[in-house]
């Protein structure tokens, strides 16, 4: 029984990384117009007539779709690494599952495991080179998960910057956006020259 039940919490644990990191466009959900690119509902359960519909929009889809929303809010919780690094979390504190059982379902989830690669070309000593950068995505407020910075926006290092903490293997970084003055977290994969 214990095999079982360990084979079903993989099975699990793999459907639920899986959900959590597809974008919302390539989400079924999407595609039969019950879900908009945001992830916002357009119809509500009780609304779905089809099999194919409801088969798109299950308890477990409305679980994980709640979960991304979420994470979407936070500061570098829009992007892929996020995702993963978040649903590798929850997954490990509630499954049990093993770091190396872990790794097994990331080494069959993503095609190429260089794709969580942090960037550290702008870094030295784990510490971020001055210069300019562009944000690759949008940045919300950490506090209302209101957006403050968008794509292609400049953030302006002055001198070697140490990250605040480390989340996932991940280096946080607190910026100043150029254009607000104001203070946003960036992550690695969020900044480029």
């Amino acid at each position: 029984m214990g095999l079982i039940s360990r084979t079903g919490d993989l099975f699990y644990a793999f459907r639920f990384l899986r959900t959590l990191t597809t974008p919302w466009e390539k989400m079924k959900a999407h595609e039969l117009g019950i879900i908009d690119e945001t992830g916002k509902v357009l119809k509500k359960a009780k609304e779905l007539t089809t099999p194919e519909e409801k088969s798109a929009y299950t308890v477990f889809h409305r679980l994980v779709f709640n979960i991304k929303r979420l994470l979407n809010k936070l500061p570098f919780g829009k992007s892929k690494l996020a995702s993963y690094a978040a649903a590798l979390f929850l997954i490990k504190e509630n499954t049990g599952l093993t770091e190396e059982e872990i790794r097994k379902v990331m080494s069959e989830v993503l095609d190429n495991m260089e794709e969580l690669e942090e960037a550290t070309w702008f870094q030295e000593d784990d510490k971020l080179k001055p210069g300019k950068y562009k944000l690759t995505q949008e940045i919300v407020a950490p506090a209302t998960g209101e957006p403050i910075a968008q794509p292609n926006d400049i953030i302006e290092v002055n001198e070697f910057l140490e990250p605040v903490t480390r989340l996932f293997e991940q280096n946080i970084y607190e910026v100043t956006h150029s254009k607000t003055g104001l203070k946003i977290y960036i992550t690695n994969g969020e900044i480029k020259r």
